[in-house]
């Protein structure tokens, strides 16, 4: 029998049930079924699941923050996040973008934990950089003799250093990568031992790899970091500064160098 004219068609019944599951308004009530629970009950059963699950998600992606906070605050603020950044798609696996923003609008929080929304940056990049495509560590030695010794076509005018894909780079004014490594690479009194010494204050700069499958995460200089965003920018090995060409063994010495590549007409 075809669908009468007030029956909702399966894209109004999604959109429905999405707004339903972040308590949105929405037109449900009519159409679900009332038995042993009432339609709003079943809802509500569903809605708290959806949330509970979502929340699960966040906590796995950003459970240095959790340790931070404790539990109960953080499931409050990832309800709030939930609530204000739908799902949007099936997968959650990719789910938990912006959180910083939800932590960064809770001014009683920030004032007192300055140093959590970096934090949580970090931690969404890690993730991020755990979903590309793993580095092997393979360096292109040929093209590396060719530029030294100034043979066959490759010039310093016109290629570029090109830098693994699965390579991130975090600055940040806090020592949250310090922080990070303490509370997840270290227990007992040891760890206490330094979060009470950790100045939390100091700058710190990192590269996060998907390296040999594993995700690396390794402190290194501003200076480095700008290099790194020269080559992602595929600027030319001529452009490089003088300061930047003494830092090119630790572009080998930390893989992030896979390739030299032309640069294109566009860049």
């Amino acid at each position: 029998m075809p669908p009468s004219a007030t029956t909702p068609n399966l894209h109004q019944l999604q959109h429905q049930f999405s707004a339903a599951l972040h308590y949105q308004p929405h037109d449900l009530a009519t159409t679900v079924v009332n038995d042993h629970f009432s339609a709003e009950q079943r809802l509500q059963l569903y809605c708290n699941n959806f949330i509970i699950g979502l929340t699960d998600v966040l906590a796995s992606v950003y459970s240095t923050v959790s340790a931070m906070i404790g539990d109960d605050c953080f499931n409050l603020l990832a309800r709030q996040h939930i609530l204000n950044h739908p799902l949007p798609q099936g997968d959650v696996t990719v789910y938990g973008a912006h959180f910083s923003d939800t932590i960064a609008a809770q001014p009683t929080l920030v004032s007192t934990l300055p140093y959590l929304v970096d934090l949580a940056r970090l931690e969404w990049q890690r993730d991020c950089v755990s979903r590309l495509a793993c580095h092997t560590g393979n360096l292109p030695l040929e093209k590396l003799r060719q530029l030294e010794h100034q043979a066959g076509h490759i010039t310093p005018q016109q290629y570029y250093f090109h830098i693994p894909i699965s390579t991130d780079t975090f600055s940040s004014q806090y020592a949250v990568v310090s922080l990070w490594e303490v509370v997840n690479q270290t227990d007992g009194d040891q760890q206490q031992l330094l979060l009470a010494t950790l100045n939390i204050n100091h700058p710190q700069s990192a590269l996060i790899q998907h390296f040999k499958w594993q995700i690396w995460q390794q402190i290194v200089t501003p200076e480095l970091i700008q290099l790194i965003e020269h080559c992602q920018q595929q600027r030319s090995i001529a452009t490089l500064t003088t300061t930047q060409l003494t830092l090119l063994p630790q572009l080998l010495h930390h893989h992030l160098m896979d390739d030299i590549c032309e640069v294109t007409a566009n860049d």
